[in-house]
């Protein structure tokens, strides 16, 4: 057990976001009653984030970007946001952590919450292509479209194929590049991935799979993408959808554990003695896997940050033991997953079917339960949930579903 925090103790939260916000409610929460200071690097009021490629995407004229936290609640919670003040140095010794503006903001626990970045795609000109990140991302992506009607999109996980679907609901033509052979392989195996694959034929966008971009040329109006097989692909314009990379690079020298993000314990606490992270940036111990892991989905940063900000207020170091989720809108389905697909898991269809708009697939391997998925069906996952967070098998996911349609056989979907 760690000592819990005084009134006089300050808190500094590096992250307007849904997980550094949330481990300022949960230190609230917590009993604490001291000053908490939460930097924002942008100057926008904190907003959703996933909001900007499901919903926002598909509205027009301004869009109104959904607050995580009202001006009233912080208010309320005593919390003093700074917006447009990034991070940019952590003295662990004399505890400070430093600012764009040179300021030396003090702390006795500092949250890093700072999520990550979009990775870039530049082109041989050196012009670095768009991405959907920011709400002036959205703006630029939305008069693009408009404007060119034909837009290319660089990686099929579920930023691009939410980008995808969004823009082609417009009736704009849309590409899809991507070096796996399906859609989102790596998160949801071959046999989903053409399902969704197919779902996305279906709706009029063009598939590029096994295409790994090499290198772009030309500029905005004519592009060329220009791919592994040698061939080329021309396009007026392109959004790029490959993935996020942690906020570290302020703490390189600051004694903080980096390791394809910053290292925590399963509470979330790094190797510095009170230096705490969650969110994108974490890459974290968890009961359910062998190894630390980045997971880089809003359910998850919210709730491992309120957990943080528990742990910081009581002085306790618990475990956080919550199921990864996440969940995906595209041309009117909606896909969730709670827990992880590991490579090699076989998938067993306990409900409904591949072949229509409504299944519930499990994910395992050698006797373990991994994950599952489904296409609508959300009252059916909640059994499901509960069994991964408390380590269920394999045979316990079968039963459960068998027991939920007694008609099933007990082999595995190929």
């Amino acid at each position: 057990m760690t000592a819990g925090l005084k009134e006089t103790d300050n808190v500094v939260v590096v992250g307007a976001s849904a997980a550094g916000l949330a481990a300022a409610d949960g230190l609230r929460e917590g009993g604490f009653e001291g000053p908490i200071t939460v930097l924002g690097s942008e100057l926008h009021h904190p907003y959703d984030r996933p909001t900007l490629s499901k919903g926002l995407l598909l509205g027009q004229g301004e869009p109104e970007l959904l607050e995580i936290r009202s001006a009233e609640r912080i208010r309320q919670n005593r919390i003093t946001l700074l917006l447009g003040h990034q991070a940019v140095g952590l003295d662990i010794d004399r505890k400070f952590v430093i600012t764009n503006y040179g300021e030396t903001l003090p702390w006795d626990a500092v949250v890093l919450a700072c999520g990550g970045r979009a990775r870039v795609l530049t082109t041989v000109e050196g012009e670095a292509l768009p991405v959907l990140r920011t709400p002036n991302d959205l703006r630029a992506l939305r008069r693009a479209a408009a404007r060119h009607g034909d837009v290319t999109v660089v990686g099929a996980g579920l930023i691009g194929l939410e980008i995808a679907a969004g823009l082609s609901a417009h009736g704009v033509s849309i590409t899809v590049v991507h070096d796996t052979e399906r859609p989102m392989d790596g998160i949801v195996g071959p046999e989903l991935g053409q399902v969704i694959s197919d779902l996305h034929s279906k709706h009029g966008v063009q598939l590029k799979m096994s295409s790994a971009v090499t290198s772009v040329t030309g500029e905005l109006g004519a592009y060329t993408l220009h791919l592994v097989d040698g061939s080329t692909h021309q396009t007026p314009y392109v959004v790029v959808g490959i993935g996020v990379d942690p906020e570290v690079d302020w703490l390189l020298d600051s004694g903080v554990a980096l390791d394809r993000g910053v290292l925590t314990d399963a509470a979330g606490q790094t190797n510095v003695p009170g230096v705490w992270a969650a969110g994108d940036v974490a890459r974290s111990a968890h009961p359910m896997f062998r190894e630390p892991l980045r997971i880089e989905h809003w359910t998850h940063a919210v709730e491992r940050g309120r957990h943080v900000g528990l742990n910081i207020a009581r002085g306790t170091e618990e475990s956080f033991g919550g199921v990864p989720y996440f969940w995906s809108d595209q041309f009117g389905r909606r896909f969730h997953s709670y827990g992880r697909r590991a490579p090699g898991d076989e998938i067993f269809v306990a409900e409904g079917s591949l072949m229509t708009d409504e299944f519930l697939v499990l994910f395992g391997r050698d006797g373990e339960f991994h994950a599952v998925f489904a296409s609508g069906l959300s009252r059916s996952l909640r059994g499901y949930r509960k069994l991964l967070a408390r380590g269920g098998t394999w045979d316990d996911a079968l039963d459960l579903a068998h027991a939920s349609n007694p008609d099933l056989a007990r082999s595995a979907a190929r």
